[in-house]
């Protein structure tokens, strides 16, 4: 195998590859990327089993082949390398892998790889084809609600569902619950995959052009393919929260307030609502919510920000950061919040929409006493 290519293209590759590679491993096989070359394009592959990735950038194929180098230690090199073009070349009477760059020269020992994951995008298991700005948008809404405790997986999962040509991201920690809808899709067959929430962060952090993302699912794995990129994921097995059953319907009060006026706000409260619960209090009056931090160790804050009040006043507290996360990834100039009662979960929408939903569960007054 022989190759030339550009230092920056092979880099940003093998960064984003090296992403799946686990930091330990009892496998030494894991612990490389695969590298491919043949029909002027270079493919590179990690995977720890559970979560892969594949990349791809143009190269003068000299020579087509494959090898397993440590990826690590790949990466580190490409890292320290001038700008320009390199050169790859494998030795095949003794499988040493050399890379030449101006005046450098290196010489790496190949991994074996004859048991590495080859990562394979099934065409025949394709579900949807949804588009790279829709599906990046829809996982940064909803992403941010799941658990990362590790220790319960149902909550460290995003449930994805395909259903009437649209697809819905659910995400919940057991405090909040986030929905997000597409756009209508073209095509898609209906079904639902259970996905890890790294997965999907990955996914929203590799794809950022304006084409299409073909997603395949299956009963144990789910894939996302664009045009230079493949990400491969195991699912989480179990039968996700019956979410629907707990947003409520009927309301008795509501506000409709500027986004970017309530976000500032709940930023400054933020500096005096350090303790356990980090709370702070909205209090809805006939001239808008108003906002109230306090902490022994530092001092108060109240701020009164207008809104459209419907319903009377209501006292109601909540953890300050399960509110700033939603309104700073939304876009919308205004929200709209919807509550029930003051010990009720609240729901927080843009307004005219419904194709975004936040649901939080607040934080109880003797939790705040």
């Amino acid at each position: 195998m022989e190759f030339t290519a550009l230092k920056e293209s092979f880099v940003i590759a093998a960064q984003n590859v090296l992403r799946a590679v686990p930091g330990k491993t009892e496998r030494a096989d894991l612990s490389g990327i695969l590298i491919a070359a043949g029909e002027g394009i270079v493919t590179l592959s990690g995977t720890d089993t559970e979560l892969g990735i594949k990349c791809q950038f143009p190269a003068q194929i000299n020579t087509s082949g494959e090898t397993l180098l440590p990826g690590r230690y790949l990466v580190d090199i490409l890292r320290r390398l001038p700008p320009g073009p390199l050169l790859f070349k494998m030795e095949p009477s003794n499988d040493h892998i050399y890379i030449n760059s101006g005046a450098s020269h290196f010489e790496l020992l190949a991994l074996p790889s004859d048991r590495f994951p080859r990562l394979q995008f099934d065409d025949q298991a394709a579900v949807a084809q949804v588009p790279e700005l829709a599906l990046r948008t829809g996982i940064n809404q909803v992403a941010f609600a799941a658990a990362r405790d590790g220790l319960r997986q149902l909550l460290n999962s995003v449930l994805i569902s395909f259903e009437n040509k649209k697809m819905r991201l659910v995400a919940t920690d057991g405090h909040r619950l986030a929905l997000a809808e597409t756009v209508e899709l073209d095509q898609d067959i209906p079904g639902e995959y259970l996905v890890p929430v790294r997965t999907l962060e990955e996914v929203a952090r590799l794809i950022a052009g304006e084409e299409e993302v073909q997603i395949a699912g299956s009963e144990r794995q789910i894939a996302f393919r664009t045009k230079n990129t493949l990400v491969q994921s195991s699912l989480v097995e179990g039968k996700y929260l019956p979410y629907t059953s707990v947003i409520p319907t009927e309301f008795s009060w509501q506000a409709v307030i500027k986004r970017t006026d309530l976000l500032a706000a709940l930023e400054r409260a933020e500096l005096f609502s350090a303790d356990k619960i980090n709370a702070v209090n909205l209090k809805l009056t006939a001239e808008g919510i108003e906002v109230f931090a306090q902490s022994a160790d530092i001092g108060r804050v109240q701020e009164l920000v207008p809104a459209e009040i419907e319903g009377g006043e209501l006292d109601i507290s909540f953890n300050v950061r399960y509110l700033l996360e939603p309104l700073k990834i939304l876009a919308a100039d205004k929200i709209q919040l919807d509550f029930t009662g003051p010990e009720s979960a609240a729901l927080i929408s843009p307004t005219g929409s419904t194709n975004y939903r936040y649901l939080v569960m607040p934080v109880t007054t003797r939790a705040t006493a």
